[in-house]
C-alpha cells in the first residue's frame, strides 16, 4: 500500500509547489487533505483491536471536504477537491445528512487563516447590489436579517455569507438514516435556556417564528429516565485509573466508589465533597465572602480548603468543562458555587453573585431534537420563500429544506454558503459610503456592495477583514476569544446495554471525551424519540482539549490546536475504545452497534472576553470594568458597518447572539 499511496502524495505535493493548486488555499489545507489520503488508506491495514472495535465496518462515517465525500484515485489533486466546495446549487445538496467531521469542516476556515495572515484578495465584482450583507449566517447573523427585514420591509435586499456549507452556525443540525428512519442529533447549541428571563428581543423572536415554549412540557419525556432506571454515572478508564470502572451513581455515598480503581483516600475524599451540606470558607464576614472566592480558583479551593489530594484532583480537573470549556484550574472558586459544584454545602452569597435580578431557573427541558438548528431554519423558512413546507414549531422539525432555493435569482433574502467574507471596505474609504464585501468561494474571490453591513461572525477576525477600523477598536476585538469543544454524535442500534447499567449521563474525567449522554427524549411533531431499548438513539459525547496547569489563553490555544490538527480516525477510534470499556459490561459491542459517526468540531466555540494583563476570561461579564469589556469597544460602529454575534455580549448563549443581532440591526436605522 504503502508504494501506491507515495506516488500520489509526492504528485499532489509537486502539483502545489507548482502552483497548480489555488493560490487562496492555505499549505495547512494541503496538508490537512494529504492526511487525509493517508488516513483513508492506512484505514485498509488496521491492526487486530481496531478491527475488533470495528474500525474497519462500513458506517457512516466518511471524511468529507465542504460536503463532498472524499474519493480516492490517481487523478484526484488538491485543487480538484476545492474546486466542488461551491456545490450549494448541485442537485440532492443537503449537509444535515453529511457524516465524519462535521463543524468546522474542512474548506471552512482555511480562507479565514489566510486574511488573518496578512494574504491580500483581489475580488470580481458580481454587480450585487444589497440592502444589507450579514457576514455569518449563524442564529446572530439571521436574526439580524430577519430584524432588517422586519423594519425595513419584506422587499429589502439581503444577502447572507456563511463559511459553512450550512447556515445555522454552532446550530448545527445532524441526520442519520437508519432502517429506513431517521434519526435527528444536535452538533452544536443545544436548547432554549430559561426562555422565561430572555431579552425582550429574544421573547419576541422565539415568539414570532411560533416557538411557544410551554409546548415542550408535553414534548419532553419528563418520566423516561425514571421509567427506564437510567442515572448519571462516573466512568474511570483503564488507560487513565487502571481499570475500567462505571459507577452506579454519582459519589454520595461510600458505596458508589467501592469497586473504583481510586485509592482509599481519594474515595473518602471525593465521597465526602458530594455528601458534607458545609461550605468549607474561612469564617469572614459575609460582605468579604464573595471577593475570597473570586480571589482563587476552584482548583485551589478543592485543594486548600476542602483538603483533597492529588488523585481526587484529577478526578475533578475536568468537571467544568462542559459548562466553561476550561478545566477548574481556571475559572474561580465563585464560579463554581453559581453552578451548584460540591463543596459550598448551604452557602448564601449577597445578591451580587447574581447576574441577573429578574434570572428565574426553568427545567432543562426546551430542547428541538436538533437543538436550536430548528431555531435557525423557523428563520431560514420565515426569510425565504419556498424553501421548506410547513409553518409552525413542529413541522419544521422533519421539513425538508431544499438548499437549491437559498440563493435563487430574485429572491429579497439570499443565503450563500461556502463562502468566507475576506474583506468590508467603504467605497473610497469615505464612512458615509456603501461597502464592498469580498468573500472567497471555491477558488474564486467575489465582491458585492452593500448600504450597510452587519458583521456577525467571529469578532476577532473583525480586524484583518476591516482595514478602516480605528485602532483601538482592532485592539479590542483580538480580546474577544472563543474556548474549543467538540460535540460527538454516536449512532447505536440499540441501547439495551444502556438500560442495562442503567445509565443516562456518564462523567468521565480520563477519557478522550469527558462525557458521554442518550439523547434528550424530546418527541416532536412527526418525529418521534426511541421508545424501546431495542430501537436506535443518538449518544451525545463531549470534548474540549486543552492542557491543564497553563494559562486560560494558552489552554484556549492549546485545545485549538489539537482540533485542528487532529484527523477524524483518531476521533472514531478514541470513541470506539471509549464506548466499548464503559458499556460492553451491559453487553454492548462497540463493532456490531456503531451504525454512525458525526464529529463535530468547534475550534472557536464559546465566546469570551478576555482581559491579558490578568489573563481572566470575561464568565461573568456584567461584573467587569467598563474599561475592562473589551466586548463592547469592539462591536461599536464604524460608517455603515455594525457588529453582532455573541462575542459581542461575551455570552456563548443563544439569547446573548439574538439582542446583539436586535442591538446591531438598531445602530443602522
Amino acid at each position: 500500500m504503502r508504494c501506491e499511496i507515495e506516488p500520489l502524495l509526492a504528485l499532489a505535493f509537486r502539483a502545489y509547489r507548482r502552483g497548480e493548486v489555488p493560490p487562496l488555499l492555505a499549505p495547512c489545507t494541503v496538508g490537512y487533505c494529504l492526511e487525509s489520503l493517508r488516513e483513508a488508506l492506512r484505514s485498509t491495514a488496521v491492526n487486530k483491536k481496531d478491527r475488533k472495535l470495528g474500525m474497519d465496518r462500513d458506517i457512516s462515517r466518511r471524511d468529507f471536504l465542504s460536503g463532498t465525500s472524499v474519493a480516492l484515485g490517481a487523478s484526484l489533486l488538491p485543487q480538484q477537491l476545492f474546486a466542488q466546495q461551491a456545490g450549494q446549487d448541485s442537485p440532492g445538496y443537503y449537509p444535515p445528512a453529511l457524516t465524519g467531521m462535521r463543524g468546522s469542516h474542512p474548506g471552512s476556515f482555511e480562507s479565514a487563516h489566510q486574511a488573518r495572515d496578512g494574504t491580500q484578495f483581489r475580488g470580481v465584482d458580481t454587480g450585487e447590489s444589497y440592502d444589507l450583507v450579514v457576514v455569518g449566517g449563524g442564529i446572530s447573523g439571521l436574526s439580524a436579517a430577519y430584524a432588517y427585514q422586519q423594519s425595513h420591509g419584506a422587499d429589502a435586499r439581503i444577502l447572507i455569507l456563511d463559511n459553512h456549507d450550512d447556515f445555522g452556525g454552532h446550530a448545527k443540525r445532524n441526520e442519520f438514516e437508519i432502517d429506513g428512519r431517521t434519526i435527528i442529533g444536535y452538533g452544536g447549541t443545544m436548547n432554549l435556556q430559561d426562555p422565561g428571563s430572555y431579552p425582550q428581543s429574544g421573547r419576541r423572536l422565539i415568539r414570532d417564528l411560533g416557538i411557544e415554549t410551554e409546548r415542550f412540557y408535553r414534548y419532553y419525556d419528563l418520566d423516561f429516565y425514571a421509567e427506564h432506571g437510567l442515572r448519571e454515572t462516573w466512568f474511570f478508564d483503564e488507560q487513565t485509573f487502571g481499570a475500567n470502572y462505571l459507577t452506579v451513581a454519582e459519589p454520595t455515598d461510600s458505596a458508589t466508589l467501592a469497586g473504583s480503581p481510586l485509592s482509599q483516600a481519594a474515595r473518602d475524599q471525593l465521597t465526602r465533597l458530594y455528601r458534607d451540606e458545609r461550605p468549607y470558607v474561612p469564617d469572614l464576614p459575609r460582605d468579604q465572602l464573595l471577593p475570597y472566592l473570586r480571589e482563587r480558583s476552584y482548583y485551589q479551593y478543592l485543594r486548600d480548603n476542602v483538603g483533597l489530594g492529588e488523585e481526587a484532583l484529577k478526578v475533578m480537573l475536568p468537571i467544568a468543562r462542559n459548562v466553561w470549556a476550561v478545566n477548574i484550574d481556571i475559572i474561580s472558586a465563585a464560579n463554581a458555587w453559581s453552578f451548584d459544584y460540591p463543596g459550598f454545602g448551604d452557602l448564601e452569597l449577597p445578591e451580587e453573585a447574581h447576574e441577573r435580578d429578574d434570572y428565574e431557573e426553568e427545567p432543562y427541558i426546551f430542547h428541538f431534537p436538533d437543538g436550536n438548528a430548528s431555531l435557525a431554519r423557523l428563520l431560514v423558512r420565515r426569510m425565504v420563500p419556498g424553501v421548506a413546507p410547513g409553518s409552525s414549531m413542529e413541522d419544521v422539525v422533519t421539513a425538508r429544506f431544499d438548499y437549491n432555493a437559498l440563493d435563487r435569482p430574485g429572491g429579497p433574502v439570499k443565503i450563500r454558503l461556502n463562502s468566507t467574507a475576506v474583506r468590508a471596505q467603504h467605497i473610497d474609504n469615505n464612512l458615509s459610503n456603501p461597502v464592498r464585501v469580498s468573500y472567497v468561494r471555491g477558488s474564486e474571490v467575489h465582491t458585492v456592495t452593500a448600504d450597510q453591513v452587519v458583521m456577525a461572525g467571529y469578532n476577532a477576525m473583525l480586524p484583518h477583514l476591516c482595514p478602516e477600523m480605528p485602532a483601538a477598536q482592532k485592539t479590542a476585538l483580538t480580546n474577544c476569544i472563543r474556548a474549543p469543544l467538540v460535540y460527538t454524535n454516536v449512532l447505536i442500534r440499540n441501547w439495551r446495554s444502556l438500560a442495562e447499567l442503567g445509565l443516562r449521563f456518564a462523567y468521565c474525567p480520563g477519557s478522550y471525551h469527558h462525557t458521554v449522554a442518550i439523547d434528550f427524549p424530546v418527541s416532536l411533531g412527526n418525529y418521534q424519540f426511541s421508545q424501546s431499548p431495542d430501537e436506535p438513539v443518538l449518544l451525545h459525547l463531549t470534548r474540549v482539549p486543552g492542557d491543564p496547569g497553563r494559562g486560560a489563553k494558552e489552554q484556549l490555544d492549546a485545545g485549538r490546536r489539537d482540533l485542528l490538527t487532529t484527523t477524524f480516525s483518531t476521533f472514531e477510534r478514541n470513541i470506539r475504545d471509549q464506548l466499548q470499556g464503559m458499556l460492553s459490561p451491559g453487553g454492548f459491542d462497540a463493532a456490531r452497534d456503531i451504525a454512525g459517526i458525526t464529529v463535530n468540531r468547534w475550534p472557536h466555540g464559546y465566546a469570551y472576553g478576555y482581559d491579558p494583563e490578568a489573563d481572566r476570561l470575561a464568565y461573568e461579564p456584567e461584573l467587569w470594568a467598563p474599561d475592562k469589556r473589551s466586548w463592547e469597544i469592539g462591536r461599536r460602529r464604524f460608517g455603515n458597518i455594525v457588529i453582532a454575534s455573541s462575542d459581542a455580549a461575551s455570552n456563548a448563549m443563544t439569547e446573548a447572539a439574538i439582542e446583539e443581532a436586535y442591538r446591531a440591526v438598531g445602530e443602522l436605522d
